[in-house]
Formats: C-alpha cells, sequence, structure tokens
C-alpha cells in the first residue's frame, strides 16, 4: 500500500529543504548505530547472487507538454542503505547486511537512471535531463529514506520503500512548489532475497505512479490559473 508521508504542492521555502537535509543526516546517525553485520542465517542461500530493480513505466504517455524541462538530480540513498548489498531487518532496532546478494550496479545511480525514464516517458515533462549544463525549468531533488526487507519474527514478510520528492523552479532553488514523500509496504510470499526484489520492484511501480500522479494534479492546477 502506498502511503503519503508529506504534502504535496505546497508553496514552501529554504527552511523545508533544510529541515530533510537534517532528516537524512539523523537517519544516518541512527541507522549507524542499529545495524547488525553478524553471520550468515541459516534460512538464507549464502551463494553470491546478482539483481538488478528492473523498473520502467510500460508504456510512453500520449501528450507531452511543449516546453516544461524536468532536471533530475543524483537521487541520494540514506547511507546505511547505500549499499550494493541487500539489507534486511531483523529487530526492532537491528538490520542485517546479506553480503552474498547484491545489486549490479549502485543504488543511487540505480534509482536515478529509475527515475529519470519513469517520468521522461509520464507525459509531465517535455524532457527530463540529468546533465545541469542543459536549461531546464524545474529541478528536482529526491532521497530513497528506506530500502530493505522486512524479516523480524513479529511481523508479516515485506518489501519497504519510501522515497522523498522535492520540486523547485531552475531560476530560483530555495522556492519549493511541489513536496511529497512515499512509502509502500508490499507483503510478500517469504523474506528471501529474490522475493525481496521482486517486492521492491512492484513497490517502485506504485510509488512512481503515485508520484506521477501527484505531479499531474500539481501541474493541472498550475495550467488553471
Amino acid at each position: 500500500m502506498t502511503q503519503q508521508i508529506n504534502p504535496k504542492g505546497s508553496m514552501l521555502t529554504l527552511h523545508s529543504r533544510l529541515i530533510f537535509s537534517v532528516f537524512i543526516m539523523l537517519s544516518s546517525l541512527f541507522l549507524s548505530s542499529c545495524f547488525s553485520w553478524g553471520g550468515e542465517e541459516k534460512d538464507v542461500d549464502m551463494t553470491p547472487r546478482y539483481y538488478a530493480l528492473d523498473v520502467d513505466r510500460t508504456d510512453i504517455a500520449s501528450d507531452f507538454p511543449a516546453e516544461r524541462v524536468l532536471l533530475l538530480k543524483p537521487v541520494r540513498v540514506v547511507p546505511h542503505f547505500r549499499s550494493k548489498t541487500l539489507i534486511f531487518r531483523i529487530g526492532e532496532n537491528e538490520y542485517k547486511a546479506i553480503e552474498p546478494h547484491q545489486f549490479l550496479v549502485d543504488p543511487e545511480v540505480m534509482f536515478t537512471n529509475i527515475v529519470k525514464r519513469w517520468l521522461q516517458k509520464s507525459g509531465q515533462f517535455s524532457h527530463v535531463v540529468t546533465d545541469d549544463s542543459i536549461p531546464a525549468d524545474f529541478v528536482m531533488d529526491a532521497a530513497v529514506t528506506a530500502f530493505y526487507g522486512e524479516k523480524r519474527p513479529a511481523y508479516s514478510p515485506q518489501s519497504v520503500i519510501e522515497m522523498q520528492f522535492f520540486m523547485s523552479p531552475a531560476d530560483n532553488p530555495e522556492k519549493l512548489l511541489f513536496q511529497t514523500g512515499l512509502r509502500v509496504d508490499v507483503d510478500i510470499e517469504q523474506a528471501t532475497p529474490s522475493h525481496v526484489v521482486t517486492g521492491w520492484k512492484q513497490g517502485t511501480e506504485e510509488l512512481l505512479t503515485t508520484l506521477e500522479q501527484d505531479l499531474s494534479a500539481y501541474f493541472s492546477k498550475v495550467d488553471a490559473r
């Protein structure tokens, strides 16, 4: 289920972005004190395996605005979810890196490519670029603030992903035009690496679909003024 965790479409100031930066910093400090890097779990296949989060919009929108270029900044990932190694939550304040199970590419690169492809096909922008030397109308900052497999004994197995998005005019980056936070908890059959990655794929698709709908609602209001 996709959950909205922040207001969207708000006319905000630099204060909100500072709060966001502090949140990322505090999350890093908190997680650094909570992670467990202990030994192997008997119910996890310890054969080295490599994964790709193959998420893409299934089709291309039929209509695009004439001139609405988005500069997507590199997607940031909270430091202890930034590793290529898959992370499971195994206790209230305890996480475990499943060492032999890794993504093929760095998660920040992976999510930047996923978000760029999705938004380019969504019809919300004429172009989505990642090169800041290209003139743009809007700038989007995004971050992954939770990205783990739920494996606590008292909880059902799930794939959890949470992201934050902030959009500003390119000529006034201190003025926030759009802000949203989304979290998806996908129920999976069992908390194994392959099931968790499959759940992340579903969750990321749900999350980006909601982001696209929120952007569409925002631009509809702006165009109606």
